[in-house]
């Protein structure tokens, strides 16, 4: 796969990332916000750049690949921008719900916190992988491969 689409799309799923985590600081949008990271990322960002036309053809091996680092990028940006955010307006109003972020992210626990971050990227990476290779799947069976092209097509403008 071409180094150009990866840091494309890594740079996309980290806006989406922290898209995700601005709206995820409303309460009752928290598991529509987990279930678009969870599963919806790498879609997204995958539809985005064919519309963007910076996606060419690509297989379902590449198609889980990208997913799955899509889903990763897109959880750190979310939680490295949803904590600071939820700990600032827990700081300031004492009665908003802190998801117990204080608590976990004290000194003593950070390293705790930074471990769960990762198994959930690791879970989400999986997650979005799948769903990746569902989009790239979706997209090939619109967009038929020529018989005269071997490698991935892109447009540089």
């Amino acid at each position: 796969m071409n180094t150009l689409i990866v840091k494309k799309a890594a740079f996309y799923a980290l806006i989406l990332g922290a898209a995700l985590a601005i709206v995820g600081i409303i309460n009752f949008l928290i598991g529509l916000v987990a279930f678009a990271l969870g599963l919806l990322c790498a879609p997204a960002v995958i539809f985005f750049m064919k519309s963007r036309n910076e996606i060419g053809f690509l297989e379902s091996q590449q198609g889980a690949a990208l997913g799955a680092m899509i889903g990763f990028c897109s959880t750190i940006a979310y939680f490295a921008i949803f904590t600071p955010l939820v700990l600032l307006i827990h700081a300031i109003k004492s009665s908003y719900y802190s998801y117990g972020l204080p608590y976990i992210v004290s000194f003593d626990t950070f390293w705790l916190f930074l471990v769960i971050v990762v198994t959930i990227g690791i879970l989400v990476a999986l997650t979005n992988a799948t769903s990746g290779m569902g989009a790239i799947f979706l997209l090939s069976q619109f967009d038929k491969k020529p018989d005269d092209i071997e490698e991935i097509d892109i447009n540089i403008e």
